[in-house]
């Protein structure tokens, strides 16, 4: 009987690293670690704040030297030197530059939300796996130590003992890196619920005062305030001078046909948001949730595999099944955060999309 759980366990121990590899490889490449201060929000709002700064401010304009005068206007010696100066100020560059600044407020908020649910969700998932992984260190360097006095009184092989050092050692990386990672997410604010509704009510924000720029752009609405001076005397002996206030505006007639092109555009981008398409659409958060569902279910089965073997052993007794027993409580360790790890994933992720 001893022969044959040796076999078994021999091959499942062939088995398992492999597996187990592919789990990790699977969570990591899920992982795409984002600082929780990236600068994205600086770099947008502070982009539109120097732009939309030309739209909204007065222009100051003065024009000097023979200019051409209306017919109704005349200077009996012929004369026509002239200085004509004021401040221009476009009501519609106003309107242009609150709404791009809006913008930057909606894109900005739009990262956020995609910050909440890809890098919380994350976040969620390598606690519980770092959780795991602390909790086994203190047992590994027992074992650890029980190897070293076994080496030191010559009961195991230098092999042995290299080994477990070396398995020890892996556990206690795995564990840094995985609290290194966890500090480079931003920790979880509060309940996520709806936070894929908050990304795309963003979006749609984002389109909506596009269409707003599109449309302004097409209105010419300003205000000028000014001097209006000959420099020269006239024949009366006196120079023609005065001030004037004007209201323009020019509206280009494509205005008039801009509704549909808008409309099309949001429904576009809506429908590009909300499917697969999109790395955080509805779908592919669906997808993902239904990946990590089967992440799940695998590395359960794989640690309830692995739970069965180490009873076994435990029956079995003997120094051939304790040095089994070890390597195997390892392999168990790992299988066990890396559900751990999915499992949290899975709540956060269905947490994030509202159900």
């Amino acid at each position: 009987m001893r022969l044959a759980l040796s076999l078994s366990l021999a091959r499942a121990r062939a088995a398992l690293p492999l597996a187990l590899a592919l789990l990790v490889a699977s969570a990591l490449v899920t992982a795409a670690p984002a600082r929780a201060d990236d600068g994205y929000c600086d770099f947008v709002q502070g982009a539109a704040s120097a732009e939309s700064a030309i739209s909204l401010a007065p222009e100051v304009f003065a024009q000097f030297g023979q200019i051409e005068s209306p017919s109704v206007v005349s200077v009996s010696d012929g004369s026509s030197l002239r200085f004509l100066g004021g401040v221009r100020w476009s009501l519609s560059g106003v309107y242009e530059g609150l709404v791009l600044r809006a913008r930057a407020k909606a894109d900005c908020r739009r990262h956020q939300a995609f910050e909440h649910v890809r890098g919380e969700t994350l976040y969620r998932a390598l606690e519980a796996r770092a959780k795991v992984l602390e909790e086994a260190l203190p047992q590994a360097e027992k074992l650890l130590a029980q190897a070293t006095a076994d080496f030191e009184a010559r009961r195991s092989t230098a092999q042995e003992a290299t080994a477990t050092r070396l398995r020890v050692e892996e556990l206690r990386r795995t564990a840094q890196e995985t609290r290194r990672a966890m500090r480079e997410l931003p920790a979880p604010g509060g309940d996520a619920s709806g936070a894929l509704g908050a990304f795309h009510r963003a979006d749609d924000d984002i389109e909506r005062h596009d269409a707003r720029l599109r449309r302004a752009r097409g209105i010419d609405l300003n205000v000028r305030l000014g001097i209006d001076q000959f420099l020269e005397s006239t024949a009366m002996g006196e120079s023609a001078s005065g001030t004037f206030a004007v209201v323009s505006l020019g509206v280009n007639l494509g205005v008039l046909f801009q509704g549909s092109g808008n409309a099309r555009a949001a429904a576009g981008r809506r429908r590009l948001v909300r499917t697969g398409r999109d790395p955080i659409s509805v779908e592919a958060t669906n997808e993902l949730v239904e990946a990590t569902a089967r992440r799940a279910q695998d590395t359960a089965a794989l640690e309830g595999d692995l739970d069965r073997q180490m009873e076994a052993l435990n029956r079995v007794g003997g120094d051939d099944s304790k040095r089994f027993r070890q390597i195997l409580w390892f392999d168990l360790v790992k299988a066990r955060a890396e559900r751990a790890y999915h499992e949290a994933h899975l709540a956060a992720l269905k947490q994030v999309l509202g159900s």
